[in-house]
Formats: C-alpha cells, structure tokens, sequence
C-alpha cells in the first residue's frame, strides 16, 4: 500500500460567513461535475508563490443576507482527497453554484460587465443547472437597483 504525498496548502481562516468563494471555491471538486478545474494552479504552493484564495465577506461582498448558509460546507475532506494538506480541519467553502451567484451580486454591485466575465457555459452547461443558479441570484433582486437588475436579466437572456 502507497501513502499519498500531501502537499501544503495555506489557507486564510474561513467559518460559515466568511468561506472560500468565486474562483477559488470554483475550483474544488463537486459531485455535481460543476466548475472549473484548476485545482492546482489555485491550491498548490510552488516555492515562495501561494495562490491566492478569495473569501466571503473580506474580498467580495457577503450574499448571507440573501441565501444564509445555502451552499456552504465544510471542504477540508475533499482538500485532502485533492492531494492537499491544509492547516486548518474547518475549511469552509461556496458549493459551485453559491461562488457563482456570490461572483454576480458581487460584481454587479462593482459595475462589472459580468456578461463578459462570468461565461456560465464554462461552469453550469445545462439548462437545470442554470435554472438552480438563478434561483439563488433571484434572493438579490431587493438589494439591486432596476439598472443592475437589468443588466442581470439580460446576462441570464444570453446563457
């Protein structure tokens, strides 16, 4: 029997409100073959250089006012499956389509053209997996403007 080699894997502290998120949580392994799959580009450490993580609520802003906890869970399992060791046993991640609504509302909110940056065919390529995504950003419609809300039902017309 092999032992598996873990590599070290600096994490910031993350908690329910405050979790791994946007590209980051994109880019751990989901049983619902969602996201993206650069895990190692955005996990392991290569000399001095450390991926840089994005969490909830200190680098985005926070959607727990619209969707509470929907979505997050704890990821330290599936780190370690993924060949990582991280410092921490309570690593807490967006599921892929959490990251996604939270990357909308965030960049929405910064005026961002999120039809030029968040391509849902790279992440959620079929329609039922679309309609779960919309559900979620639909909780944000009170906190946007009509202009914002606008933009968001034509970025959801193009998919």
């Amino acid at each position: 029997m092999s032992v598996i080699q873990l590599k070290k894997c600096t994490l910031p502290e993350t908690n329910i409100k405050h979790y791994l998120t946007a590209i980051t949580a994109l880019n751990i392994y989901s049983e619902d073959g969602t996201g993206d799959w650069h895990f190692s580009e955005n996990f392991l450490e290569d000399g001095d250089f450390i991926p840089r993580k994005t969490v909830a609520g200190v680098d985005t802003c926070s959607t727990n006012e619209y969707l509470g906890n929907n979505g997050v869970f704890n990821c330290y399992q599936i780190l370690v499956e993924s060949g990582v060791q991280p410092s921490t046993k309570d690593v807490f991640s967006a599921d892929h389509y959490r990251a996604i609504a939270d990357m909308v509302l965030d960049g929405i909110t910064k005026g961002y053209d999120i039809e030029s940056s968040i391509i849902l065919d790279d992440w959620l390529p079929e329609q039922h997996e679309k309609e779960k995504l919309y559900c979620l950003i639909d909780s944000f419609k009170p906190a946007l403007t009509e202009k914002q809300w606008q933009k968001i039902k034509a970025w959801k017309m193009k998919r």
